[in-house]
């Protein structure tokens, strides 16, 4: 299951033109550190403006100020266009909601059967909360 991550006041320009093929682009020097860094089940939307031209880009990898995407636009942007970090319909559509939940006796890896993907489960023994990722495969959550 891939998750979206976020960060708060994410927010560059493009230092270099993007084409409309392009799957990378470049924010200004030093600002990459102000996006989060996705791990191969991670990733988070951007933005890209200019003017009144702007596209939803999924980003899943940044390296330095180099962040990898995903597009379904063929917009060109130029230098100076504003990359933001944002929320968009799909990242709230992909979020179950629920009025319950289920607790366990311990870890509920290995041992649970997932209702869905993305279930939430409390191990009242220790007081985590774990996020099923199919199957009877938990992942236990942690505080940042």
């Amino acid at each position: 299951m891939t998750e979206y991550i976020f960060t708060n006041n994410a927010e560059s320009e493009l230092a270099v033109a993007m084409g409309g093929a392009d799957l990378t682009l470049q924010v200004t020097s030093g600002d990459g550190s102000l996006f989060p860094s996705p791990s191969s089940d991670e990733q988070f939307v951007i933005r890209v403006v200019y003017g009144s031209q702007s596209a939803y880009m999924t980003c899943t990898g940044r390296s330095s100020d180099v962040l990898t995407v995903t597009r379904t636009d063929s917009y060109s942007f130029p230098v100076g266009s504003t990359v933001r970090l944002v929320i968009s319909a799909d990242v709230f559509d992909s979020f179950l909601q629920k009025a319950a939940y289920r607790t366990s006796d311990g870890s509920p890896d290995g041992s649970l059967t997932a209702n869905y993907v993305g279930e939430e489960v409390l191990d009242t023994t220790n007081s985590t909360w774990y996020k099923a990722m199919g199957g009877t495969t938990w992942k236990e959550m942690t505080a940042s």
